[in-house]
């Protein structure tokens, strides 16, 4: 079951010790694909969750503000 947690949630105890994949997955490319995979089956080894950590707003536009996000 997807679940989302934004900002400064507290995070469930059923999240906790999750695998997560961490990025900015603006798209899911075949890159984004194989790094969900791998987290998917290094949390089924463990027997944990596993999720995604994504970012908004892109810290590009924090650490380079000038600039243009490109996203997919």
């Amino acid at each position: 079951r997807m679940q989302l947690i934004a900002g400064m949630e507290p995070v469930p105890d059923a999240c906790r010790g999750a695998v997560l994949a961490i990025g900015n997955f603006d798209g899911v490319h075949r890159g984004h694909q194989k790094l969900l995979e791998i987290a998917q089956a290094e949390a089924a080894r463990l027997d944990r969750p596993w999720g995604v950590v994504t970012f908004e707003p892109h810290p590009r536009s924090f650490f380079k503000p000038d600039e243009p996000v490109f996203r997919l």
